[in-house]
């Protein structure tokens, strides 16, 4: 992020008593607000808190599906992921505290009362990792708070019937060199997820009708802590720590209308979960004279997640003893250091120069017995995996305010990275990657209230742990070429990119917002997932692929309704293009990306708040080969909430989710076999009570 250390000023005005009276003097200071988004040079937006919570959402990824900009991927039971200008999971770059967030990371682990802001920049920084080829998103967690309060909130949703309560407070408070705040979020959620899947080639018509039911269990807590030292340095410690199970009990039931069932037409499967992730983070500051300032961060991070799986047939509607067990651990550490000076100089000059690395490990360990039969004997596995990932990077950085009207950066950033895998018993197979990585943002001021940015810079997205180590996930029925095992490549090279981004803002009135923005992005060594076939067995396995290219046009406005002095009105629109030229077409876009987004909502202000927001995914199909390509049906999501109390010590909130409960649908298709898969989410209601309690010092 570039925030000018000059930037931010307090205006303080006092009033002198007349000569003539003996009157005590009036002080009046005024806070000129920083508005981010109109300062920096890079395009960027920030979201508060209170829009983070306004919906009563229970997670971040519920919060952030919709801010302008911003698409949520669907991990299919997995991880959600976050999706700046359309492009799907590791092209856009993810922070926690302004540090790349480690593989483990959970958008459903974090709670919107965990968060202070979050920081969307589309743009380019040579001051963090250049892992941003659609953007960056900084979450900031929780700081302390400006005096002694506690807060409390408790709710409980309901989805499909089933009642999800939880619970989260939050205590906090300051004294003349010291401050802290200590919050904490609690849940329980037994969630279903009902679907039905239809599968359909030349002689052979099926349908199944899956149910499944998630049961979550999640503890977070993230204190922080500031001291002011006595020669005027400050240190700030921050920890996350979130402790999780999950239980998933699934079954399914298939009818064979043509051709052959398959080998277990009626089966179920339980899958447990237990995980625990922790991060540390250390920051220290320290002003060295003359407007220059040296900062320096460390942390570590560890997480640990054991899984056992069993699967089987179902009699009768009962579980039959089961036929597979599987188990396994995963454990994955590291560290990252960094330090960074900034001093500003002559000319409206602010320079800035650093360097950043981290180290991470994971071990991986499966062991399984499995068979389709009790008549077979069990195939027995153990596969150890280890990886390592290494990224160092180095950076200067001018920041030239030429003019009131005129802003520059310039910048240039040098990063290695370095990926080891090795299974046991194989040799490790080792790539090493250098990045030169220039940056040049421009921002105009062509008048108050008017401007313009472009940008142009060299991006990367690294491979993950995941997609590098070669463990085969294996589908327990039907293995067929739309529906294929997985398993990582460890040759996988990052993705190298060149990006020019330009901009318009246009501010209207106080806090009105007219937005127009474009990119161009082209990629060197695109990732595209290959499907192959291992003697009678489909996987799919990712691998570079040549050149791509994306592009895009985003429109964003916030302005007041007219006739209403507190409601306002906003609305963003994207449309994005992507080609792989290895890939024949039609359709042969990125995956995952969203070629239109929409949302419109609207919020009103007064003793009773409420609100409600629109978003809008056009589905699309993506072409990985000729005879093999992926679609989604889109998403049409409608959300109301009304708040009670609003700005007062108690306040209650209630929000209705996917009011429209229109399913999620994909489809896998190769040559002429498809198959079409309906997630039905289900509306939810949630409620939650909020009471905050002022205390004495």
């Amino acid at each position: 992020m570039q925030i000018r250390p000059y930037a931010c000023a307090c205006a303080l005005a006092l009033s002198l008593p007349a000569l003539a009276e003996e009157v005590i003097p009036k002080i009046e200071i005024a806070g000129a607000r920083y508005d981010q988004r109109s300062e920096e040079t890079a395009a960027s937006l920030v979201v508060g808190r209170e829009e983070l919570m306004r919906h009563g959402d229970r997670s971040l990824g519920d919060a952030l599906k919709r801010v302008p900009g911003i698409t949520i991927g669907d991990g299919g039971g997995r991880t959600s992921d976050i999706r700046l200008r359309g492009l799907g999971n590791g092209y856009t770059q993810v922070l926690l505290n302004g540090v790349a967030a480690p593989a483990g990371f959970s958008l459903e682990s974090l709670a919107p009362e965990l968060i202070e802001r979050i920081e969307i920049v589309r743009g380019a920084s040579a001051a963090t990792s250049m892992q941003a080829i659609a953007g960056s998103v900084n979450i900031v967690l929780r700081k302390s708070a400006t005096r002694l309060r506690s807060t409390i909130k408790a709710g409980v949703d309901t989805q499909h019937g089933r009642r999800s309560p939880s619970l989260s407070g939050e205590v906090s408070g300051k004294s003349d060199a010291f401050s802290y705040s200590v919050p904490v979020s609690l849940s329980y959620a037994p969630v279903p997820a009902p679907s039905r899947e239809e599968e359909m080639a030349p002689g052979l018509r099926r349908s199944t009708l899956l149910n499944e039911i998630n049961t979550t269990r999640l503890a977070s807590l993230s204190p922080r802590a500031n001291w002011k030292l006595a020669n005027g340095d400050t240190l700030g410690l921050q920890a996350f720590i979130s402790n999780s199970r999950r239980a998933t009990d699934a079954w399914a039931l298939e009818t064979t209308h043509i051709g052959a069932p398959t080998l277990h037409p009626q089966r179920a499967a339980v899958f447990n979960i237990a995980a625990i992730w922790l991060r540390t983070d250390l920051e220290w500051a320290r002003s060295l004279g003359e407007g220059a300032r040296l900062e320096a961060k460390g942390g570590i991070h560890r997480s640990r997640r054991e899984s056992d799986f069993e699967f089987g047939d179902m009699m009768n509607g009962r579980r039959a003893p089961a036929l597979s067990f599987v188990t396994s651990d995963l454990r994955e550490g590291g560290y990252h250091l960094g330090a960074t000076w900034t001093r500003p100089f002559g000319g409206g000059h602010v320079l800035s120069a650093g360097w950043d690395g981290a180290h991470t490990t994971r071990s991986q360990t499966r062991v399984g017995s499995e068979r389709d039969t009790f008549d077979e004997a069990p195939e027995l596995s153990d596969n150890r995996y280890r990886g390592v990932i290494d990224r160092f990077g180095a950076f200067a950085q001018d920041d030239w305010e030429i003019s009131p009207a005129w802003s520059l950066s310039a910048g240039a950033r040098w990063e290695t990275l370095r990926t080891s895998v090795a299974q046991a018993g194989v040799a490790a197979v080792s790539q090493r990657s250098a990045i030169p990585a220039p940056v040049l943002q421009a921002l105009y001021k062509p008048a108050a209230g008017h401007q313009l940015r472009a940008g142009l810079a060299r991006t990367y997205k690294a491979p993950t742990m995941g997609s590098l180590i070669p463990r085969r996930y294996t589908v327990d029925n039907n293995n067929s070429p739309t529906n294929p095992h997985s398993e990582g490549n460890p040759a996988l090279r990052p993705e190298k990119a060149w990006g020019l981004d330009i901009g318009y803002d246009r501010q209207v009135g106080k806090d009105g917002l007219l937005a127009a923005s474009a990119y161009l992005r082209k990629i060197d060594d695109v990732t595209v997932t290959r499907l192959f076939q291992d003697g009678t067995q489909w996987v799919s396995t990712p691998a570079n692929q040549g050149k791509a290219s994306a592009r895009g046009i985003a429109l964003e406005a916030k302005l007041p309704l007219p006739g209403f002095a507190q409601a306002s009105l906003n609305g963003n629109v994207a449309r994005n293009w992507s080609r792989i030229d290895k890939v024949a077409g039609p359709d042969n876009r990125l995956a995952d990306q969203s070629p239109l987004a929409a949302s419109v909502g609207i919020d009103v202000r007064t003793a009773l708040a409420f609100g409600a927001s629109f978003t809008y995914e056009r589905g699309a199909r993506t072409r990985y080969a000729p005879e093999w390509s992926e679609a989604n049906g889109g998403t049409r999501l409608l959300d109301m909430y009304v708040l009670w109390g609003g700005g007062k010590q108690t306040r209650l909130r209630v929000g209705l989710t996917n009011v429209l409960d229109r399913p999620r649908v994909s489809q896998s298709t190769y040559g002429s076999r498809s198959t079409r898969r309906e997630l039905m989410p289900g509306t939810a209601l949630r409620i939650t009570f909020e009471h905050d309690f002022e205390r004495l010092k």
